[in-house]
């Protein structure tokens, strides 16, 4: 039977690593779907990651979205 152990100690290597790993797998297979459909990947990723950060009505839509997301992470 497979067991789970607890690290002594947290890997600060992999704390780091995994967020990045899962940014860049986003935009791996979000570029991967755009060129299945036939649409321009970079123009569909700067739609997702670059314009909502280009003003302050993008930024506070963010917030908006984000605040539900961050009282369910802390329940």
């Amino acid at each position: 039977m497979i067991s789970l152990h607890r690290r002594p100690t947290p890997s600060r290597w992999l704390s780091i690593a995994a967020p990045l790993f899962a940014l860049l797998a986003t935009a791996v297979f979000g570029w991967l779907l755009f060129a299945w459909l036939g649409k321009d990947p970079v123009a569909g990723l700067r739609l997702f990651f670059v314009t909502p950060m280009q003003s302050l009505r993008g930024i506070s839509e963010i917030g908006l979205k984000m605040t539900p997301l961050l009282l369910c992470a802390l329940g």
